[in-house]
């Protein structure tokens, strides 16, 4: 069930879906060209990547004791995400802050707050490698989505990950999590745009209201022309099966960056899913403490079509997120660089 919580922060972009593919390296398989537009409802369900189940890397005693502290963050962030946008909230109803300067330092509050409070209460380990650049560009940054844990972990190292120079940011998200008076504070004061779709379960096509779907592109182009970058997750809602490759891949990101002309730069997530999974079954039982995050290089020359897209999307960051496992140098100078 998608969990209109405070730790549910999903974000989605919509489309829906096509054919099935299976990128290949070795054959430098390229798809057709095609012609798609911000409203082209079309996706791919990946083939999967076979991956036994995860295995207990705590013991009983160390997974009760990581519980307690995932709790005891959620709890705190709870508490203090509200009183740390206190003072953008009084500048921007002062009339200090522009519209977009308070959007922008709401998030950077809500970020120091997220990484603050994880150094306080240190119950996961997380590696991040970032990407960084002098010159920031234009970008719509995507990402697999693998737990209910994924925005925290966004929050808190997005400093680290992009650098203390990062270009303002919104996301896409879905708008049944503003039923969390504290969700709805945040993105609300951080200007993310919101799309509606029914609340289905995780691992089941996206059901969009395609009434709000105007309003959101029209919110998007609206971002981007005042400069935000933009974030999205193209598998549009939590993924119960990591271990076994991605949900069906949304092409709604690669329309945006294709309309926009920026740059597409991919995000990579994996473990949060062993602290608190998408299966309802699993759910908060934590059996193991380490998280990655992995900012890649920008896909220089773009993607021919969405189709492209989607099989970069799954060569790297389905690996990725199914194993932990950087992707070699030759695959991303194929899919980011596309040498031939």
């Amino acid at each position: 069930m998608k969990n209109a919580t405070l730790l549910s922060l999903s974000l989605a972009i919509v489309a829906h879906r096509t054919h099935s593919f299976q990128p290949q390296l070795q054959s430098h398989h390229r798809p057709e060209r095609r012609r798609v537009g911000f409203a082209d409802w079309s996706d791919v369900k990946p083939n999967p990547v076979e991956q036994p189940p995860s295995q207990s890397k705590l013991t009983p005693l160390e997974s009760a004791w990581t519980k307690y502290g995932l709790l005891a963050y959620v709890a705190h962030m709870c508490a203090f995400l509200p009183l740390s946008l206190i003072p953008t909230y009084v500048q921007t109803r002062l009339g200090v802050l522009s519209k977009s300067e308070s959007e922008h330092r709401a998030l950077q509050a809500g970020q120091k707050c997220a990484r603050t409070l994880l150094r306080w209460i240190p119950f996961m380990n997380v590696k991040v490698t970032p990407y960084l650049s002098d010159d920031p560009q234009p970008t719509i940054w995507v990402s697999n989505h693998v737990s209910m844990l994924d925005t925290f972990v966004f929050l808190a190292t997005d400093e680290e990950l992009r650098g203390k120079n990062r270009r303002p940011l919104k996301t896409i998200y879905w708008k049944g999590l503003d039923a969390n008076p504290i969700c709805k504070i945040l993105f609300g004061m951080a200007g993310f745009i919101s799309i509606d779709m029914a609340d289905n379960g995780n691992g089941n096509p996206n059901e969009y209201n395609r009434s709000s779907f105007k309003q959101m592109l029209n919110e998007t182009r609206k971002a981007i022309d005042e400069g935000f970058d933009i974030f999205v997750l193209p598998e549009g809602q939590l993924n119960p099966t990591p271990e076994k490759g991605l949900q069906p891949i949304l092409p709604g990101a690669y329309a945006i960056s294709k309309g926009s002309k920026r740059p597409m730069q991919f995000v990579g997530l994996h473990g949060c899913h062993h602290l608190w999974h998408a299966d309802e079954s699993i759910g908060m039982t934590p059996v193991g403490r380490d998280v990655k995050i992995r900012a890649f290089p920008p896909a220089e020359a773009g993607f021919r079509d969405a189709a492209e897209f989607q099989e970069a999307f799954t060569a790297i960051l389905g690996k990725f997120g199914a194993t932990g496992i950087d992707p070699t140098q030759e695959e991303l100078d194929y899919w980011l660089k596309r040498t031939e």
